[in-house]
């Protein structure tokens, strides 16, 4: 397992980090090129591809991760189900469109989702496949995958936001990354689908993957529900300015605790019957998200209206104040993503999905009352108080699962804490100091915030960065491929 996970994270990181800086680099052309309302109507559509995509999948990834025994027949009945969900999924959109289209609002809606909604069966190609590099944790593989299908979209979406096509830059994106990502995944898994199903442990795995496509699309749907009652209350125009807002503040999320969380499904699972070396697996994954995330949403918060301002242009001013609050949000969900693989690997989908009902039926309300109150802020405010209310029930449960006790994991998180305190206090009192000469030139003055943060931030690592230090040497170790002991503690 070791070597797997050596090879995992050193194609993991390096794909992200250079995909990823493509990505935000296109991305911030992309904004430059296109408006706000564009934006606004493929957040719309995203919110029924996204919970469509999740209905086709049916929970049968996880599945397969967790099941570590399944036949060829097992496989073929997850694909079909898979793949039959989704064309009529498809469909069903297809005929609503234009009814969404006016609730909405937006005549251009209708078309925009019957032409991305396409993305469902070609997603649903890939549930299987990608679900046995996981299990096998060939993340290596799924890397390569996102790699290519980074490679060719990219060129595509900026080729079209250039010549003048709008929001059908981002729909054409949407698909041909999908394309090429489920083609590749079906090229490198190296299964192909047979007409033989059934076979003696589908329903079990039909009642896991059930609860747990319950619990996702119950987070899902609750996910998108701010930008449904943002659409609607406030507009396209304002839910694009939100949505980059949450776009730009999930950022350490989506691409360091995303990334954690990919290596973290398949390996609990594979240590599930060991609940020593899964406490210590978990403890050493929040130590490493903590240690990275929290300076990087906290320091966003800090440097939002020069960022903006110098990236985004002044157009975009208006997402400033809502980017800055969707950073704490985005801090808790940083760490909070690392609890659901521990309650996975512990078969409690049933608790997860009961978990994320509760969000659903929670979440809607305050978005609502924050929309009316103040707009896009109010909504972001509606993340920071609710969210982390609600979020205690299951730290709660998976810390008592793990034997866990309070103060061995505050253990792990106040240092990062008190180094990003440190961080808070420099950046402060730069901004505080007198006015002079960087203050005027916007690039200068975000740079010279940047380097104190950092420089400050850095210093705490040393100060009192305790085994994290070990483990970064021991990760640096794995991405330049030298020889370093794997540890647990």
């Amino acid at each position: 397992m070791r070597d797997r996970i050596v090879k995992s994270v050193f194609w993991l990181v390096w794909s992200r980090v250079v995909l990823q800086g493509m990505s935000f680099v296109s991305t911030i052309v992309v904004a430059r090129l296109l408006s706000p309302s564009d934006y606004g109507v493929m957040a719309l559509a995203s919110i029924w591809t996204s919970i469509g995509a999740l209905l086709a999948e049916l929970g049968l990834g996880a599945a397969i991760v967790q099941f570590r025994d399944l036949d060829d027949r097992e496989l073929n009945t997850c694909f079909w189900l898979a793949m039959s969900v989704a064309v009529c999924g498809y469909g069903m959109l297809y005929v609503a469109a234009p009814m969404i289209a006016a609730w909405f609002d937006s005549p251009r809606l209708s078309v925009v989702l019957r032409v991305v909604g396409l993305s469902l069966p070609i997603v649903a190609l890939r549930v299987v496949p990608d679900g046995l590099l996981r299990r096998r944790l060939q993340l290596d593989q799924v890397s390569r995958a996102e790699v290519l299908a980074s490679l060719v979209t990219i060129p595509v979406v900026l080729g079209l936001a250039w010549a003048g096509a709008g929001v059908w830059a981002l729909v054409a994106g949407v698909l041909v990354m999908a394309l090429i990502q489920s083609s590749t995944v079906v090229a490198l898994v190296k299964w192909r689908p047979g007409l033989q199903m059934g076979g003696r442990g589908i329903a079990e795995i039909l009642h896991y993957s059930l609860a747990m496509l319950g619990s996702r699309v119950s987070w899902a749907v609750y996910e998108q529900t701010d930008a449904f009652v943002l659409g609607k209350i406030s507009g396209a125009a304002v839910l694009g300015t939100y949505s980059m807002a949450k776009q730009l503040a999930l950022l350490p999320v989506e691409k360091v605790s995303a990334m954690v969380l990919q290596l973290a499904v398949p390996v609990m699972a594979e240590l599930q019957a060991d609940r020593e070396r899964l406490r210590a697996a978990f403890l050493r994954g929040v130590r490493l998200v903590a240690w990275v995330t929290f300076p990087l949403c906290i320091g966003l918060m800090l440097v939002a209206r020069e960022l903006v301002e110098l990236l985004l242009t002044k157009k975009w001013v208006g997402a400033v104040t809502a980017l800055q609050v969707l950073c704490g949000y985005a801090l808790i969900r940083s760490v909070a993503i690392l609890l659901p693989p521990v309650l996975m690997a512990q078969c409690r989908a049933n608790f997860l999905f009961g978990y994320n009902v509760a969000l659903l039926v929670i979440m809607p309300v305050a978005f609502w009352g924050g929309s009316v109150w103040w707009g896009a802020t109010g909504v972001a405010v509606a993340w920071v108080l609710v969210y982390p209310a609600i979020l205690t029930t299951m730290a709660r449960e998976a810390i008592r699962s793990l034997g866990l006790s309070l103060e061995l994991l505050w253990a792990q998180l106040w240092p990062p804490i008190a180094a990003t305190a440190a961080m808070v206090a420099s950046v402060l009192l730069v901004r505080w100091a007198p006015p002079s000469w960087p203050h005027q030139i916007t690039w200068m003055y975000l740079a010279l915030l940047v380097l104190v943060g950092a420089g400050t931030y850095g210093a705490a690592l040393l100060a009192c960065g305790g085994p994290i230090r070990r483990e970064m040497k021991e990760v640096a170790g794995w991405l330049l491929h030298r020889d370093n002991t794997l540890t647990a503690k």
